[in-house]
This record gives C-alpha cells, sequence and structure tokens, in this order.
C-alpha cells in the first residue's frame, strides 16, 4: 500500500457517494432565452464568496494572485506579467465543469482537450502549443495543481472541484516556474479550509443527460488545525449518439475525493497538506471521419473505452520572519490511463489503438522571499524533480493480421536552482533580473512497433517489452542523455502614476529534449532531439481610471523560438510511413492583447478582449510538407496558431427587495480557424462559444438556483484534425467536443 493511500485511509475513512438528480428538461431549456455577449473575464473580478455578493458596490475589485512564488499574495494589477484570473465567483457563474470551458477565457489562449486521450491537454497560447499525445512530446504550456507541476499532459483536463482560482499566465514562465511554459503557465489553486464550520454543496443536471454533485465540509478542530473533506460525483450518459448502432456515446463517470488539513501552530509557521483520489470510467474517445459522417453525428463500430485513475500528495510548509518566507512545496502524484479508440472512425472493421500510461513523480522545491537592503527584493530557490513512465500501444487492423504493440520505459529528473531580484531604482522605478539554471537527465528504453502479431516486441496484457533501443538496431544513439540550460530575464516595472502600472521583459524559455516514445521505424532512431529554446521580448501597461471604474490592460510581445519541436512523418521502407520528432525550424511570433473591464452603472459590468497573434517560420530545416524543403515550406502557417482572438460581455446583479438577489452573466469568445497539422492539411474548425447563465440567491444567501447553457450556438469544434492513410480508409480523423449543453443547478452553503 502506498503511502499516499494510507493517508488517503486516515483523513477519508469511507465512501464519498451522491444521488442522481433529475429534473425536467423543460426546465433546462427554459434556459435557452438568455442571449447576448460577455467576455472571458480578465484579471479584475469580484472575489466576494457568493453568500457575500451585493450589486451594490459599483467599483471593480482588483483580485490577488500568487503567480509570482512570494509566499505573499499580490494584486494582480501590479504584476509585470500578462495574465486572466478565473476567481471562484466567476469559476461558479461560468458554470465551468473543466478547463475546457475556460477555452476563449483569456487573449491569444485556447485551453482544449485533445480528444483522442479525453483528459490530456493541447493548449496553446500566443501560437504555441502541441498537437500529439505521445507522452515524450513536451508540453509548451505548464499545468500546475496548488503548486505541482504535472509531470504529462494526461489527467491534465479532469473537472475542476471547490476552486479558489485559475490563473492563466501568458507567455514564457521559465524563470520561477521552470521548462515547458514557453507558451504560458495555468495555476490551479484549489480552495483551503477556513475557519469556521460550514457545508456547502451543488448538483447540476446538464442535456446528455449528465447528472453531478460536490460538496464540502470545512471548519477548525482545536486550536492549531483547520480541515475540509471534498467530495465529487458525476454520470455522464453521453452526449452524442452512434449512428452504428443505435446508442449514445460518450459516456463516462467521474467520482474524487480531496481532504485538505492545515496547520498552524503559531503566527510564523503553517502547513498545509492535500491529498486528493480520482477515477474515470467511460467511452472511448469521440472520433468522426468526415468521409462517414458530417456535424455532430459520428458512426463507430469499435466503442473503446477511458479508464483513469490518479493520486496526489501535496505538502506545502511556509517559515515566516522578519525578513521574509520560506517555503518548501512538495508534491507526489501517480497516473495510470488505459485507453482504446477507434482511430479509422469508420463504421466497419478497420483500425483501433488501446493505449497504457503509467506514471509517477514526485518533486520538492524550497524557495525564499524577501526585501533586502529596503530597496530590493529576492526570490530564489533550489528545485527538484523525477518522473518515470511506462507507455503501450496496441495497433490492431481489423480488415488485415497484425494485433502489435510498441512500447517504451522513460525515467527523467531536473535540478533547478533559481533567483529573480527587483531592485527600486526610484520609488517608482524597480529593474527586475534573473535567471534560472536547468540540468535535466532522461534514460530511455524503446520497444519498436513490428507490424505482425507474432514478431510484437510487448505484451500488452502482461505490460511486458523486449526493448531495441538502445541496442544494436540503432547502433549509433544512445539511450540516455542529460541538457543544461541557463534561462535568464530582465525587466522593469514603472508606476507612472497612482493608476498607470508599465512593465517590459526579455525573458528566454525552454522545452526540454527527449526521446520519440512511439517509435515505429528499425531504420529511424526514436531520438535523442534537442530542446526547443525561445525568447521573448514583451511590453505592458495595467490602468485602473475613474475610481476603479474602468480597467484597461495591454500588452504587445515579439517571440524567437529555435529548434521548434514537431512530430512530422517520414518514409519508411518497412511501415511506409512512421511519426516521428524532430527539430523542424526556426519561427517569429508576435502579436498584441487588449482587456478592458468597466461598470457602466451600479449594476451592470461590461468586458472584453482581444487578441492577435502573427507567426512566420524563419529557418527550416525539414521538409514540412513532403516536396522538399522550398518556397512552399516557408509560406505554411504554424499549426494551433490561431490569429485572431475576441470576447465580448456583461453580468448584471440586482437586490430585490426581501433579500433576493438576480444575477446574469453572458460570454461570448471567438478563435480564429488554426492550423492541424505541420503540411497544413488539416484545419482546426473556428471557435464560436457563446454561454449564458442567471441565478436566483434565496433570502438568508443559503440557496441559490441557477439555469444555464454552454456553447448555446451549438457549433462543431475539434480538438484533433489529421488525415487518415489510405490503408486506413482514407478520409480524416477528428474529435468531436459536445454541442449545445443546458443545465439547471442548486447550491446551498451553511
Amino acid at each position: 500500500m502506498s503511502g499516499a493511500t494510507i493517508i488517503a485511509n486516515f483523513l477519508i475513512g469511507g465512501t464519498i457517494s451522491a444521488p442522481r438528480l433529475r429534473l425536467p428538461r423543460a426546465v433546462m431549456l427554459a434556459s435557452s432565452a438568455l442571449a447576448g455577449f460577455v467576455c472571458a473575464s480578465p484579471a479584475w473580478t469580484q472575489t466576494s464568496p457568493p453568500s457575500a455578493q451585493t450589486a451594490e458596490n459599483p467599483a471593480i475589485e482588483n483580485v490577488v494572485i500568487s503567480a509570482q512564488k512570494r509566499g505573499v499574495a499580490q494584486d494582480a494589477q501590479t504584476v509585470p506579467i500578462a495574465l486572466t484570473v478565473i476567481t471562484a465567483v466567476e469559476n461558479e457563474e461560468r458554470h465551468v465543469r473543466n478547463l475546457q470551458d475556460l477555452r476563449t477565457a483569456s487573449p491569444n489562449v485556447t485551453l482544449t482537450d485533445l480528444g483522442t486521450v479525453k483528459g490530456f491537454a493541447s493548449f496553446t497560447i500566443r501560437g504555441l502549443g502541441v498537437n500529439t499525445t505521445i507522452p515524450s512530446m513536451e508540453p509548451a504550456v505548464g499545468v500546475f495543481v496548488d503548486g505541482i507541476y504535472l509531470g504529462l499532459s494526461a489527467g491534465a483536463v479532469l473537472d475542476v472541484i471547490d476552486i479558489d482560482s485559475i490563473e492563466i499566465l501568458r507567455g514564457p514562465q521559465g524563470l520561477l516556474f521552470g521548462r515547458n511554459t514557453t507558451g504560458g503557465a495555468v495555476l490551479i489553486n484549489t480552495r483551503r479550509p477556513g475557519d469556521v464550520f460550514a457545508v456547502n454543496g451543488r448538483f447540476n443536471y446538464e442535456t446528455g443527460p449528465q447528472e453531478t454533485a460536490s460538496a464540502s465540509v470545512e471548519g477548525p478542530i482545536g486550536e492549531q488545525f483547520r480541515a475540509k473533506l471534498t467530495g465529487y460525483y458525476s454520470n455522464d450518459d453521453g452526449w452524442f449518439s452512434n449512428q452504428f448502432d443505435g446508442r449514445s456515446f460518450g459516456a463516462s463517470r467521474t467520482y474524487v475525493a480531496r481532504p485538505t488539513v492545515m496547520w498552524t501552530p503559531s503566527a510564523t509557521f503553517d502547513a498545509t497538506l492535500i491529498y486528493e483520489r480520482g477515477s474515470v470510467r467511460g467511452d472511448g474517445a469521440v472520433g468522426q471521419n468526415p468521409s462517414y459522417a458530417q456535424g455532430f453525428d459520428i458512426s463507430l463500430n469499435h466503442r473503446g473505452y477511458n479508464r483513469l485513475d490518479w493520486e496526489s500528495v501535496t505538502l506545502e510548509s511556509n517559515w515566516r520572519m522578519a525578513g521574509g518566507v520560506f517555503t518548501n512545496l512538495a508534491g507526489y502524484r501517480t497516473l495510470d490511463q488505459g485507453i482504446s479508440i477507434d482511430i479509422d472512425a469508420r463504421p466497419i472493421p478497420g483500425f483501433f489503438i488501446s493505449d497504457l500510461t503509467r506514471q509517477q513523480q514526485f518533486s520538492d522545491e524550497l524557495r525564499f522571499y524577501g526585501r533586502l537592503f529596503d530597496r530590493v527584493e529576492l526570490t530564489a530557490g533550489l528545485y527538484y524533480f523525477t518522473q518515470s513512465y511506462l507507455f503501450l500501444e496496441r495497433r490492431v487492423a481489423g480488415l488485415s493480421t497484425f494485433d502489435s504493440t510498441l512500447g517504451s520505459d522513460v525515467d527523467a529528473s531536473n535540478y533547478a536552482a533559481f533567483a529573480q531580484l527587483s531592485f527600486d531604482a526610484t520609488p517608482q522605478l524597480a529593474l527586475i533580473a534573473g535567471g534560472r539554471f536547468t540540468r535535466e537527465e532522461k534514460d530511455v528504453r524503446v520497444a519498436t512497433f513490428i507490424p505482425s502479431t507474432a514478431l510484437s516486441r510487448c505484451d500488452y496484457v502482461a505490460e511486458t517489452c523486449i526493448w531495441n533501443f538502445p541496442g544494436p538496431d540503432f547502433p549509433e544513439s544512445p539511450g540516455s542523455k542529460a541538457w543544461d540550460n541557463f534561462t535568464p530575464k530582465l525587466g522593469f516595472q514603472w508606476q507612472t502614476a497612482d493608476n498607470i502600472f508599465v512593465y517590459g521583459h526579455w525573458a528566454r524559455g525552454l522545452r526540454s529534449g527527449g526521446y520519440n516514445v512511439r517509435n515505429a521505424s528499425r531504420t529511424i532512431p526514436p531520438g535523442p532531439y534537442d530542446p526547443e529554446l525561445q525568447d521573448a521580448f514583451e511590453l505592458g501597461l495595467k490602468s485602473d481610471w475613474f475610481d476603479d471604474r474602468l480597467l484597461a490592460n495591454g500588452t504587445v510581445f515579439y517571440n524567437t523560438i529555435r529548434s521548434m519541436q514537431r512530430d512530422v512523418f517520414l518514409t519508411d521502407p518497412i511501415v511506409a510511413s512512421v511519426q516521428v520528432t524532430r527539430n523542424t525550424a526556426d519561427a517569429k511570433i508576435k502579436g498584441f492583447e487588449l482587456e478592458i473591464a468597466g461598470v457602466v452603472a451600479d449594476e451592470w459590468v461590461l468586458s472584453a478582449n482581444a487578441g492577435y497573434t502573427d507567426g512566420r517560420y524563419g529557418e527550416i530545416t525539414f521538409d514540412l510538407d513532403g516536396g522538399g524543403i522550398g518556397d512552399s515550406d516557408y509560406g505554411l502557417a504554424i499549426p494551433r496558431l490561431s490569429p485572431w482572438s475576441y470576447a465580448l460581455g456583461f453580468t448584471y446583479a440586482h437586490n430585490f427587495p426581501g433579500d433576493f438577489t438576480l444575477r446574469v452573466r453572458t460570454d461570448y469568445g471567438y478563435r480564429s480557424p488554426a492550423a492541424a497539422t505541420d503540411n497544413n492539411a488539416t484545419f482546426l474548425l473556428p471557435i464560436e462559444d457563446l454561454s449564458a447563465g442567471v441565478s436566483l440567491t434565496l433570502p438568508g444567501q443559503h440557496w441559490s438556483f441557477s439555469l444555464y447553457g454552454r456553447n448555446l450556438l451549438n457549433k462543431v469544434t475539434t480538438g484533433v484534425y489529421t488525415p487518415s492513410p489510405a490503408s486506413l480508409g482514407g478520409g480524416s480523423y477528428r474529435s468531436l467536443n459536445e454541442g449545445r449543453v443546458m443545465g439547471v443547478e442548486a447550491s446551498f452553503l451553511y
């Protein structure tokens, strides 16, 4: 029994269950009357809990964040980076189920589930992202839960539960957050126990149908401890209908338990222990071959499955003293996921794959923040991260005779030391300098795919392999490598007036090098490939006007990327076409972002944001379109880069006699189409996301009831869209997201 399991048994002591909630569909459909435009909220939103909200304060309240790792919260309007914060209140008003519901919540940001592997993050910020489910392909946008970096993109898009805030940081965050944050970082902060006894919960019913229920109990235990127990249950019967058998498709059932304990023996020390355990069971990916189906229609002869289990323990400790704060943050996580999908997405026996990933990781960060000599602020720390994972992929051809499995085994370690200084040159102007030294080591064993049942190198059921890399098949390629990198940052922040804050910086970002663990060639080695490096220049302004009734922020950026990492296809004499990871090109990406929020009346808040990103290849070192390196390659669009994004919207709140509170929120966000593949053979559809909700809080502020809808325009959107080889029947494969969803919610707080 693992240490995390022992903690779970001690803290939980039982099983959390929730009843199914059935409400009339007609009630849900009534919410379709809500229409309008709304924006993805920038980092300025009211932060009071629902029971304390009123409609009488005309000012826009600034939120506080922890993105600078100072051990104390900061006003978001005084932090010299571009960011968007989704507070707990906004999370509830939007009825956010997972991070994908925030896919248009920030300019130049697209948060999507890749789709072929459910829960696999395919996040893109300022044109930097990934378009593959190969676990060895490191992300460009790092995901952190309570400060702990998630080592794999798998299992990163899960239902968000009892959240305090979600911080979306745009631009490279390598100095404080390390590698694989060249596009930015998404910080998920769970809610800590309060100092008074409280019970809260919510029940949702959505079209599909899908029922969810969550509840938490929290409060003090003696004078030194506070504790909370949160439970969550979701039962989704499947939004889609499979034309092949006439049954619903996309079913999923989720359970999560999260106990949290805080210990504060004195005013100078506190420690928080967070344990989480969850599981998901459901159908395989919702795939569509446009040659056989259109719109939201699918026709799959292989239902597949998704089985995901995770377990994590996080311990954060803070020692506060006159000179500053020492923080130690340690985290352990395991993830087991097995999936099976119909990869040709046709209603006839063709081709399906099954993936198995077993991962465990541990990290520890010790850092210090303090003010020295009255004019210097210092943030410095040491970081260690290690993970290992086993990856198996079984490929079965229904119209031929092979059933063969490839595999890999990876051990990776990362060591880092970092420091950032802010020097107050004047009371209004501060100069910033810092850097991070990183050493990363990877050891890899690979079993190459062979299209033959008899010669398969791996046994998918027994989870064993006969490794051929490193080995005689690839005598010149080592199975281990280490990389040393230094990522500096130079910048400034200038309070030009009480209401105007200007900042700028140059920073370097890093995506890790590695090996392709989905190797299908005995002649092309799986690596290593080199790290991807980025130099980023950013200039920004944050301002507030008319006694905080209008907030306006703007950013311009210019990035150069060297040794861009991509998954591309090569010709192989044995298996015809193989997917490999290579450093393919250099590129330049530039653009701007605007965010505005204003109180137009005491009960109305309007907001808007817009972003533009322009990406061009510089030097190309790999043939991207199969016609040789030439002008056609340089004219290609960078995959997953959406040139335009914007959002509009409003919130309305009104207090009625008798202590009733009505709140209305509407959000509209747009993302322009983006190339799905390096050769631009397919393009992701544009995103037009309209959502709306209305809630009524009853006297006493204990109960609230809501009607809401997501994707009210019922637009088709995709996570991945790739051509299918002729051997799989041709056409293409694309994963589908749900269309229009209507829902009702009842929530309580005592």
